[in-house]
């Protein structure tokens, strides 16, 4: 399997259901449990905030935690002329997920090929319309399922998802290396659960270590795009609604931003506007 990111008469052959998709964006994270799609729910709740066109893809086909996350586990599906699947608005933003399609409890075990195929199938054939951002939520690791993910889905720019602890940024370090082979550009890093601050106490606990963030991000060059901290909250109460956290994820949507249009003025690496 090559290494290297399609060229640009491959780059070419986008899906006609993008077309119009200004900016695609994955969250990736090779260790799991980081917090990768409550990042990437938010960070679209934010740019949907700021009066963009967003869209959200779960392509986590093992554990789809989207439709939880967004109170939709029940909702139905509609097809479009037989043959596009129109998503989901929840909250201002297009949201689409593996877990609306495949209902039942039973685990998915399916082979890697299958799971890109289905994650190629369901952004392709969903009804995104226009949209200034879609945000990819996608699963973990740095296997072939992810490999094919990002050698096939058209991305213009990826952001890196992990804790402070060592075992986090050792596997941190692998998807780095993967993505950067590839030469898809990074947008910045993110390190989730920086520390614990109670409600009623200015006091931080670094109950995963401290710093194992920012030390990754200084080692490659990349922008430390924030240090989230755990803070106390009731049971599924999104985190932008929270006005620290809607602090936080706003910045982190300012600076995507200003990375993305650095990208795209530097990189000829841009999804297709026009039929080809």
């Amino acid at each position: 399997m090559s290494n290297k990111r399609p060229n640009k008469e491959a780059m070419a052959r986008v899906p006609e259901t993008l077309r119009r998709v200004k900016n695609i964006i994955g969250v990736f994270s090779a260790k799991g449990g980081v917090g990768k799609s409550e990042i990437s729910l938010n960070l679209a709740l934010s740019l949907a905030d700021k009066g963009y066109a967003v869209g959200l893809l779960d392509a986590d086909i093992y554990g789809p935690s989207q439709p939880v996350l967004l109170e939709a586990s029940s909702e139905e599906i509609d097809v479009k002329d037989n043959k596009l699947l129109v998503p989901l608005n929840k909250k201002g933003i297009k949201f689409i997920s593996m877990g609306l399609i495949a209902r039942d409890q039973k685990p998915v075990i399916w082979r890697g090929p299958m799971v890109s195929g289905a994650v190629m199938q369901l952004m392709s054939q969903t009804d995104w319309q226009e949209l200034d951002y879609l945000i990819i939520d996608t699963p973990p690791g740095t296997g072939d399922v992810q490999l094919t993910l990002l050698q096939r889905l058209p991305l213009n720019g990826a952001i890196v998802v992990t804790t402070p602890q060592d075992v986090s940024t050792s596997d941190t370090r692998k998807g780095i290396e993967m993505i950067k082979r590839l030469e898809l550009p990074i947008l910045g890093l993110i390190e989730n659960m920086s520390f614990f601050k109670p409600s009623d106490s200015k006091k931080k606990y670094f109950i995963f270590g401290k710093g194992g963030g920012r030390n990754l991000a200084t080692e490659y060059g990349l922008e430390l795009l924030s240090e989230i901290p755990l803070l106390e909250k009731k049971e599924f109460v999104i985190l932008y609604e929270l006005n620290d956290y809607k602090l936080i994820f706003d910045s982190i949507a300012k600076k995507v931003i200003k990375n993305m249009e650095i990208v795209k003025k530097s990189v000829s690496q841009i999804i297709p506007q026009k039929k080809v």
